[in-house]
């Protein structure tokens, strides 16, 4: 509106707002696009995020019950496994509100538990059976772990959040532009 003032009569005229306002509408259409590309993205991560998350669940519930029908030699390596995962849970999602939450795995922990069931010495075909799926599935936590940090990143595109702030601005912008030379 300021501009309303500075400028000549002839960029005041009816066919220069309607030019303005057909520019307006595309960068808002394409506002639009960038908004809902930046929301698909959102939503991609977190859908990838909380399946990992539900893949995971299941695959340590799943250890324990392995480890349970191996026998009572495993009691240690159980009792290692609930430590790690409510430590997990603790870093992930701290009690104290004031600390913030981390995401890097911490090796020493799953290579513990991987040393521990390696160190089993099964007495019979089923129990060598099932401490190679304990080892398979230990490794397999320690993959979706790691896989979970690495996609830990920002999934919205700086770039692609500049341009939204930019054509936002040039829509807000041209508001004033569209009400030129009417009284304030």
């Amino acid at each position: 509106m300021f501009l309303s003032t500075r400028l000549p009569e002839q960029h005041l005229s009816g066919d220069s707002k309607n030019i303005v306002n057909l520019g307006m509408g595309l960068v808002g259409t394409m506002t639009a696009l960038v908004l809902g590309l930046l929301v698909a993205s959102a939503k991609s991560y977190y859908d990838t995020q909380s399946t990992e998350l539900t893949e995971m669940s299941a695959e340590i519930v799943l250890l324990d019950r392995v480890m349970a029908h191996y026998g009572p030699e495993t009691q240690e390596v159980r009792a290692l496994l609930h430590g790690a995962v409510a430590q997990m849970l603790e870093l992930l999602w701290p009690q104290d509100s004031q600390r913030n939450p981390q995401m890097a795995p911490r090796a020493a922990g799953g290579e513990i538990i991987l040393d521990k069931i390696q160190e089993l010495s099964p007495k019979n075909d089923t129990q060598h059976s099932l401490q190679a799926q304990a080892l398979s599935m230990a490794i397999d936590l320690g993959k979706t772990r790691w896989l979970m940090f690495e996609q830990g990143s920002s999934s919205i595109s700086t770039p692609l959040l500049a341009m939204l702030v930019f054509w936002l601005a040039i829509i807000f912008s041209s508001f004033g532009l569209s009400h030129l030379g009417m009284p304030p």
